[in-house]
């Protein structure tokens, strides 16, 4: 008796178990249901679906759904030979469609006919419909308009600076500093700086203690032969001091010198990958006042190249 009993409940919740799954559609999901079976042409189904979701009162979100499921139920019920409820729902069609026609070409020529019938019946009401769908037309775009004036959009403006891509070329770290990255500019351009510095100062002390051909001076007194032409000075006894640090100082000048554009290069390159054409630019209404600080800028003039700096 007992084991009798338990199997009868089972048997009980698992025939409820879909009928709770159904309960719990959302009227989307069984809207969707509706239309599968209509397409199926499954027109009973459809209207055991579609009917609940428009009767007793409206469950779908959208007018098209609305719309739709007036249109599937009208031609469903037109199909199961249930005219005067076919009329109905092409009533309630022509209400919130007054301009609605079904298509000779794509829609069965019964639909066709029974559609254009109620037209024909309701020409009068049709034009009170469209007269009433216009009203409500303009009362909606009146509203919209109410609600922009009283809640106008926030319009947000965005200025933009726009970044010359050439200044990445230019050493001493203007690509970093045109890039917001002044760390890296300031280091850049103490490298830069200092190696140039280092290379030209080379090369202008060379220039200015040696010229161009620097002297080799003999270390004994050169004596006169029966010419009036000096001798010859023996190779052991030449001073090679001057040329030597001429030597020195054009080889500081031109390892400085390749490591300036190494360096130059490398910054380069380093301000390429980091460059931004267009950046925004802050807004100065909402900025708070920051304390005065030292900033260096660069740019290029007619010219050349030119620098400010302030305090």
């Amino acid at each position: 008796m007992t084991v009798g009993l338990l199997a009868a409940l089972a048997g009980a919740l698992f025939a409820a178990t879909p009928t709770r799954q159904a309960t719990h559609a959302t009227p989307r999901e069984a809207f969707d249901r509706g239309r599968t079976a209509f397409g199926r042409a499954e027109y009973k189904r459809a209207i055991e679906i579609l009917h609940p979701l428009l009767y007793p009162e409206v469950l779908l979100d959208s007018e098209g759904e609305v719309v739709q499921a007036h249109r599937m139920l009208g031609v469903a019920y037109l199909f199961q030979n249930q005219a005067a409820e076919a009329r109905r729902e092409f009533h309630k069609l022509l209400e919130l469609r007054p301009d609605y026609r079904f298509d000779p070409l794509l829609d069965p020529q019964q639909v066709v006919d029974a559609f254009n019938a109620v037209v024909k019946e309701e020409e009068t009401e049709i034009a009170s419909f469209e007269a009433r769908r216009q009203q409500r037309d303009r009362e909606m775009a009146a509203h919209r308009l109410r609600e922009e004036r009283l809640h106008p959009p926030i319009t947000t403006i965005v200025r933009y600076e726009r970044h010359p891509y050439l200044f990445n070329f230019i050493p001493f770290g203007t690509g970093q500093f045109q890039n917001g990255q002044r760390r890296k500019g300031w280091l850049f351009l103490g490298v830069e700086g200092g190696l140039a510095a280092i290379s030209v100062g080379a090369l202008a002390t060379n220039l200015a203690l040696y010229g161009l051909n620097p002297q080799r001076k003999c270390l004994v007194t050169q004596t006169v032969d029966p010419g009036g032409a000096l001798e010859a000075c023996p190779a052991n006894k030449i001073d090679h001091s001057q040329e030597n640090t001429s030597s020195t100082l054009t080889r500081v000048q031109v390892v400085s010198g390749a490591l300036f554009f190494a360096a130059a290069i490398w910054g380069a390159v380093d301000a390429i990958r980091h460059y931004q054409r267009d950046v925004p630019m802050s807004d100065p209404s909402t900025d708070t006042p920051t304390p005065a600080t030292s900033s260096v800028h660069l740019g290029l003039t007619p010219f050349g190249l030119a620098g400010s700096v302030s305090f």
